[in-house]
């Protein structure tokens, strides 16, 4: 883990209040349809909704959480569902108080 990816991960608003949400996905997203909320985590569709973004522009901020190893994502049936990689977390909050 890297201290300046895990540093410009958390430098966009965005990308903080998805881990945000993530902390507690039922109280923040709706779901739409069976699936959507699922034990592996929240469909990328209703992140990006409640981001009021593109859903490739939600991909790529995803996609930089990811690398940071803040998130997970698993993909079922051709949906991408994600969540908060708690060990990840735990790492980038080390790493950040010893700079």
């Amino acid at each position: 883990m890297d201290v300046v990816v895990v540093a410009k991960a958390l430098a966009s608003p965005v990308r903080v209040a998805i881990l945000e949400w993530l902390k507690d996905p039922e109280r923040h997203f709706v779901s739409r349809r069976a699936g959507d909320l699922a034990p592996a985590g929240v469909c990328a569709s209703l992140i990006a909704e409640k981001a009021g973004i593109a859903a490739p522009t939600a991909s790529r901020h995803l996609d930089v959480l990811r690398r940071a190893e803040l998130i997970d994502t698993e993909r079922i049936t051709g949906w991408n569902y994600h969540r908060r990689n708690r060990d990840g977390l735990a790492r980038a909050r080390r790493l950040l108080e010893q700079v």
